[in-house]
């Protein structure tokens, strides 16, 4: 029998979706039309807790005579909170041949910001990328130094004060996200079982798969004006990403052990109403988000069965790996960056004027969370300047995990699994977002022609400011039930 969390997942969906895909379970497939079995179907809920803090380094450059070459230094601690509820159904339509699809919704999703004070013995310097210096707060960050972040942080969930809750000289927290909710992608999927032991006992279990995942959800945006009102987009937790993909799947059942394999690669391609605009023809290096391959290994130890009465109880050990790569994305930093008065830019690197970040910054400390008049102020010489989205080009970097559980059958029509998966993602630069393309052959990018990138902010993306991830927990305790019909 197939159990459709395990196959809406089946081996892609392991990395970082909905649901955990499980030894036995990536390589069993609904069927149909059989002599003993005319339809099977499957119903299955899951929910997924997840937990997820990382390191914010920045490279740091002051030019001074102690400093001569760049280094990486603190800055902030980041730290997500998410719960996911996922409805989920599988059914056979012919021998070995089924359907599924999945619908994640997300019931909460809040991120926070705070100071990297973690050190045992906290020292705090004038200029954070002086070696003696091990934490940060509002004299050394880099971010608020450059204006990206305004001295006394923001607060989404104050709607009344938001420029105002993090005042004290001691303060650790920065930067509250707003809480959101709703739908970001639904998961549907094809899945044929190629080789089966049930069938052929001297035969392992392969079964290959189409997936699409597709946007459902209106994009996410944020905006630091919300003193009038909550704005819709910073509600939203929808990315407006479509995901096309092929996996497949390898196990057999030796006594009380069952290894398995799976492999599986998606492209991501923008949907439209997203933030992944297509800006510049020649000159903007990326448009669409990164795509995804990756593989699982594993195996179930079944140290109690009772075949005759469907009951099972097993151990899932599980491993994996993935790579993102080629693409730009909503990173840890994107809500900071959003709307941030030092990240204005021109539209139009060619056309007339310039945008000044400085004359932005001071416009919004004067006017808070007025986004008009920051834009009005930086517009110099009739420049049409415009507010940053937050989404950034994104080094390539590989994902490492391991998914442990408790599986148990507990009879021909209820399955359940509790576990957790350990998730760390390689270090790697979030702003990444190249000049631009060298049109005229000079072996240069000309300030204030189409040879520009206009995705490209020099304060986060020249090399000395750009910002890093590193040191990432992703922490996803989970419970699935399943009725097998």
């Amino acid at each position: 029998m197939r159990k459709l969390l395990g196959s809406t997942l089946a081996l892609g969906l392991l990395l970082g979706m909905a649901q955990p895909a499980q030894a036995g379970e990536v390589t069993r497939v609904a069927t149909a039309f059989e002599e003993e079995n005319r339809f099977d179907f499957y119903f299955g809920v899951a929910y997924d807790y997840n937990f997820k803090r990382a390191a914010i380094l920045r490279e740091w450059n002051t030019g001074g005579p102690q400093d001569q070459e760049n280094r990486l230094v603190k800055d902030l601690v980041f730290q997500q909170q998410r719960h996911i509820v996922t409805p989920s159904l599988e059914f056979g339509f012919w021998h070995d041949f089924s359907v599924y699809a999945a619908l994640p919704i997300v019931a909460y999703d809040q991120s926070l910001y705070a100071f990297d004070q973690r050190a045992d013995n906290c020292v705090f310097g004038d200029d954070g990328a002086f070696p003696d210096t091990n934490c940060v707060n509002k004299d050394n960050s880099t971010t608020i130094r450059d204006g990206i972040l305004p001295r006394n942080g923001f607060d989404a969930t104050d709607t009344g004060d938001p420029f105002g809750q993090f005042t004290g000289p001691d303060t650790e927290r920065i930067f509250a996200g707003p809480v959101r909710r709703g739908l970001d992608q639904l998961h549907v999927g094809l899945k044929f079982g190629v080789m089966s032991q049930r069938r052929f006992s001297h035969l392992p279990n392969w079964v290959i798969g189409l997936e699409g995942r597709f946007a459902v959800g209106r994009a996410m945006t944020f905006t630091r004006e919300i003193e009038t009102g909550a704005p819709a987009g910073n509600k939203r937790v929808g990315r407006r990403i479509h995901e096309l993909g092929i996996w497949t799947a390898l196990s057999r059942r030796y006594r009380f052990l069952e290894p398995f394999f799976t492999a599986y690669w998606r492209q991501a391609l923008r949907a439209s109403g997203s933030q992944f605009q297509k800006i510049s023809d020649g000159s903007q290096d990326l448009v669409n988000p990164q795509s995804t391959a990756g593989v699982t290994v594993g195996a179930e130890i079944v140290p109690w069965e009772r075949k005759a009465k469907n009951q099972k109880v097993s151990i899932l050990v599980q491993g994996l790996a993935a790579l993102h790569y080629g693409g730009r994305g909503y990173s840890e930093m994107w809500q900071i960056f959003a709307d941030s008065p030092a990240l204005v830019g021109k539209a139009n690197p060619a056309g007339p004027g310039r945008c000044d970040p400085a004359a932005a910054v001071a416009a919004a400390q004067a006017n808070p969370g007025d986004t008009d008049a920051y834009l009005q102020a930086a517009s110099q010489g009739g420049a049409a300047c415009v507010r940053f989205s937050g989404i950034t080009d994104l080094q390539d970097y590989a994902t490492f995990g391991l998914n442990l559980a408790l599986n148990v059958h507990m009879g021909k029509y209820a399955r359940m699994m509790l576990g957790t998966r350990l998730r760390t993602d390689t270090r790697h630069f979030i702003t990444f977002t190249d000049r631009g393309d060298d049109k005229n052959g000079n072996d240069q990018v000309d300030p204030d022609t189409d040879e520009v990138n206009p995705l490209r902010r020099d304060i986060i993306d020249n090399v000395g400011r750009r910002y890093v991830v590193a040191d990432v927990l992703d922490v996803y305790p989970y419970l699935n039930f399943l009725l097998t019909f």
